[in-house]
């Protein structure tokens, strides 16, 4: 039976120098294998989760014939969960879920090993406007945060 470590070892082999990163790997029991990867710039595509897929297989072998595999990408509303998530959305907005139980929307405008810098989004004044982005930037350190996932904007 492949583990949750052999499955990791393997994918940070067959990424290593491409753009692509991995998210999650995990065996469940069960016989069930579930992967997130993704990349810096743009979405992964079909193509790119295809041939992950395949290069596990050749790895593998015959072993991987006992696990069912799901190779895809992270999902838009489910939180960060490595730093590369954080780099390839600076600039862009955030959802922030603090570990006092408030939550902060603006965008990310940098990140390091300590935390991360928000631009936060200020309510409107009047009623029936946009939301403003605010002058200053706020720091908020790794420990003070619960959870951050990226936001989608529909005009």
């Amino acid at each position: 039976m492949i583990t949750t470590a052999q499955l990791m070892q393997a994918l940070q082999a067959q990424l290593e120098g491409t753009p692509r990163f991995l998210v999650a790997a995990e065996v469940r029991p069960g016989g069930k294998a579930e992967v997130e990867v993704d990349r810096l710039e743009g979405s992964i595509t079909l193509d790119e989760l295809t041939a992950i897929n395949k290069g596990l297989r050749e790895h593998f072998g015959d072993a991987l014939d006992d696990l069912e595999l799901q190779v895809g990408s992270p999902g838009l509303g489910r939180p960060f969960k490595v730093q590369q998530q954080y780099r390839k959305h600076i600039g862009q907005g955030v959802e922030v879920a603090m570990a006092d139980g408030t939550l902060l929307h603006g965008t990310l405008e940098g990140f390091d090993g300590a935390g991360i810098t928000l631009r936060l989004l200020q309510p409107a004044k009047v009623k029936g406007r946009m939301p403003k982005l605010a002058e200053e930037t706020t720091a908020i350190p790794f420990t003070a945060i619960k959870s951050t996932q990226a936001t989608i904007k529909l005009n």
